[in-house]
């Protein structure tokens, strides 16, 4: 009788164990983002995230909030072989200063070289990321990142480095994006 109640408990307890499993693998990071570690693609401190992680600087917490790829954007190709690379991203200005911001705060790594940068293509749709806008003290804003890569890219790293105005470089944030 015994075997019978514990049978059930047992194939619940491994069904749980199934999916668990099956989901982490959202939560490593991908190969590029150690590559960039060893590499030193960085300045300051580095912090390391994934999607839904809250990043933080001496300015700002950011996090991204979702990433997709698309062929196509507001009617936009992005081109023969290409695809966009859209990060849903908010950014709360955690100062009692109203600072300047855009997506220009924001590069992407593709691979570990000179040549794995990317810039974020400049707002052509209403729910981007502003070029460039002022943040207040405590305010938040969301919006899209995009990025331009080949078709075959599944990984890039999202990068914001902290910038003073007496041009000096803080810490580093990455955020890994597996597409």
């Amino acid at each position: 009788m015994k075997h019978k109640k514990l049978l059930p408990v047992l194939l619940g307890i491994m069904l749980i164990l199934t999916f668990t499993a099956c989901g982490s693998d959202d939560k490593e990071p991908g190969p590029l983002l150690n590559e960039l570690k060893e590499a030193e693609f960085y300045q300051g401190e580095l912090t390391t995230g994934m999607v839904g992680d809250t990043m933080k600087n001496s300015f700002f917490e950011w996090k991204v909030n979702s990433v997709k790829t698309e062929t196509e954007l507001n009617g936009k190709s992005a081109g023969e072989g290409k695809k966009y690379v859209v990060a849903n991203i908010s950014v709360k200005n955690t100062t009692k200063e109203t600072f300047v911001t855009g997506n220009y705060d924001f590069i992407g790594y593709m691979e570990a070289s000179e040549d794995g940068h990317l810039d974020t293509a400049d707002s052509f749709y209403d729910d981007m990321y502003p070029d460039e806008t002022e943040l207040a003290a405590g305010k938040t804003l969301t919006g899209d990142i995009v990025f331009i890569v080949d078709e075959d890219v599944d990984e890039i790293v999202m990068d914001y480095m902290e910038f003073y105005g007496d041009e000096s470089i803080g810490n580093t944030n990455w955020v890994d994006l597996k597409l």
